[in-house]
């Protein structure tokens, strides 16, 4: 069973080095502790690498499973708050990635990381639950797809600004493009914190979206995404099989995660709809 490390959830790590918010410099901006009662836990990879994460929990039979997108981490401001919106209809759980917030190793931009995803998803599987979702932002939507696509215990995915393949933006590429120096690897760390072992993608999500079905996918994607524009979005909905649904947000960007009531009140909906969501256990 997971234990509650009260003080797991106050250190962000720092050149490998644990540090309390409060001194971990230009991070404590971003910062944000979860609210809602809920429980950490740690778990670790099948290569080695220790993943943290918290666990909302509410006795429903419907997990949420949260993917953060590159250079996030589960503490990242809006995040704790989009799991905490959620956590009332569900349990949540939202992870750090390897190479970011609390966990250990360093970023591949989605190719180990499917072993990370995966310790987790094992993890979930202890407390019996009847139906498990994905959902995943940029990189993490990326993932989600990446690793549906041959999980069975995967019951519905859904992506936040996911990308459809790799090329992006042609700021994206440019800001990519200088992670290849180490200098520039050294302030993202500093500033996020994230380590970096890779910074493009190593496949194409659009490749393998077709797998999800039957599973139900949603696709949710900003209309003036700077960074993964919504051609992305569209190839992903074309190259996908139903049950399939696009939604785009007018005037959206890439931080999906920062939600209105009403994109939230719409994933609630297709959730009951297509996967029978909301139910606690009898």
């Amino acid at each position: 069973m997971p234990r509650n490390d009260k003080t797991m959830a106050t250190q962000i790590l720092h050149y490998g080095r644990p540090l309390t918010a409060r001194k971990a410099g230009v991070r404590a901006l971003w910062w944000r502790e979860y609210a809602k009662p809920h429980q950490t836990f740690r778990v670790v990879t099948r290569d080695g690498v220790e993943i943290r994460g918290v666990h909302l929990q509410n006795d429903f039979d419907t997990l949420l499973i949260y993917c953060h997108g590159f250079s996030s981490c589960k503490n990242t401001l809006h995040i704790p708050r989009l799991a905490e919106s959620f956590a009332d209809e569900m349990d949540v759980i939202v992870f750090d990635f390897r190479g970011h917030g609390e966990s250990g190793g360093a970023t591949t931009f989605g190719d180990k990381e499917l072993l990370d995803l995966d310790a987790v998803m094992q993890y979930a599987k202890r407390f019996g639950y009847a139906r498990v979702v994905l959902m995943g932002s940029s990189m993490g939507g990326a993932i989600a797809i990446r690793y549906a696509a041959d999980a069975a215990e995967v019951n519905a995915v859904i992506t936040l600004g996911a990308f459809a393949h790799k090329q992006f933006s042609a700021a994206s590429m440019m800001g990519l493009a200088l992670l290849k120096w180490s200098v520039s690897r050294a302030v993202v760390r500093y500033a996020t914190p994230t380590r970096i072992e890779r910074a493009t993608p190593p496949y194409n999500p659009c490749e393998y979206v077709a797998r999800i079905s039957p599973r139900p996918f949603l696709i949710i994607h900003g209309e003036r995404d700077p960074l993964i524009p919504l051609s992305h979005a569209r190839e992903l909905f074309a190259n996908a099989r139903e049950p399939k649904t696009l939604l785009w947000i007018p005037r959206g960007g890439h931080v999906l995660e920062k939600m209105n009531a009403q994109t939230r009140a719409y994933i609630l909906e297709w959730m009951a709809r297509e996967v029978g969501a909301q139910k606690n256990r009898a």
